[in-house]
């Protein structure tokens, strides 16, 4: 079983945390952002939206005031003293159109998920990794060191002390949320680098196979209980497809999804060159065009 153990950890090896990360350039906008509701008693990190009372909820359906328009964003919080939305973006324009329809929320429907209301407009952000001018709206960068931007802009003073305090911590000296997937990816690509990790564990010699919802929930880590089970679903049926494929016509004869559990074959042998012809071909259908040299197994 030793030996086992190190044929796998040799595999995972071959598969580098840089290599993973390679294209995470979303990944890391959520898991910054992310840390900034939570606590880190070993750091010594109090985020200044958990300090400012704030609890969140993510990809929640609400409607505007006057039209009754659905609209979904980002992340959405309350607490005793007021509410919030946070658009989280890389695009490279301005959000200010539609942060300006964020304004018009109803907020009665915050209660469904558990949220409390105000009879208020909330206060509206955005999170990114660069800053791009999003008109008269406070703006947090979330790259390495948090910066924040318009704080003038919030109305709930509680929050604007909070994130003044916050000031240029350095982030990247944080745990990392091990988040890997995320309730709006849509792309092949980043919902496949985003299993490789995982699907790299059913490898493991102790690994019983993993459900599809056993990997999503994995994937979203403690993103899962702050979403909807409608997104939730949409990404378990997307994993599946995309799991699917890499059973056919990646890992044919490795990987097969039996008893309801994604599992390894019966035929699968434990050896480190079966594990770097794996890591080759999820590299290869994760989209990093790896070269496989390595003789078929």
């Amino acid at each position: 079983m030793q030996e086992k153990q190190q044929f796998f950890m040799t595999g995972l090896r071959f598969l580098s945390k840089s290599n993973i990360q390679e294209l995470d350039y979303r990944i890391k906008l959520w898991r910054n952002t992310i840390q900034l509701f939570h606590e880190y008693k070993k750091s010594n990190f109090i985020g200044p939206f958990k300090a400012a009372g704030f609890k969140y909820k993510i990809e929640t359906f609400l409607l505007t005031k006057e039209e009754g328009e659905d609209i979904k964003p980002d992340i959405v919080a309350s607490s005793e003293n007021g509410w919030l939305i946070l658009d989280l973006t890389a695009s490279s324009n301005s959000k200010k159109l539609r942060l300006d329809k964020y304004t018009t929320i109803d907020s009665r429907d915050l209660g469904q998920y558990g949220l409390l209301t105000h009879n208020k407009k909330p206060d509206v952000m955005t999170s990114r990794l660069t800053f791009i001018d999003d008109g008269p709206y406070c703006q947090i960068i979330v790259s390495d060191n948090l910066k924040v931007e318009k704080e003038d802009y919030i109305q709930n003073e509680i929050l604007k002390d909070k994130l003044i305090k916050s000031k240029n911590i350095k982030l990247k000296e944080l745990p990392e949320i091990p988040i890997t997937l995320l309730p709006e990816m849509k792309s092949s690509n980043e919902i496949r680098r985003g299993l490789i990790d995982i699907v790299l564990q059913i490898f493991d010699p102790n690994c019983e196979g993993k459900t599809p919802v056993e990997i999503v929930d994995e994937g979203l880590e403690r993103l899962v209980d702050k979403i909807g089970p409608s997104p939730r679903k949409r990404l378990i049926d997307r994993v599946k497809y995309q799991m699917d494929i890499l059973i056919r016509n990646h890992l044919k004869g490795f990987l097969e999804f039996k008893d309801e559990k994604y599992q390894v074959t019966e035929k699968f042998k434990q050896h480190h060159r079966t594990f770097e012809f794996i890591s080759l071909k999820l590299k290869e259908w994760a989209g990093w065009k790896a070269p496989t040299t390595l003789e078929d197994f």
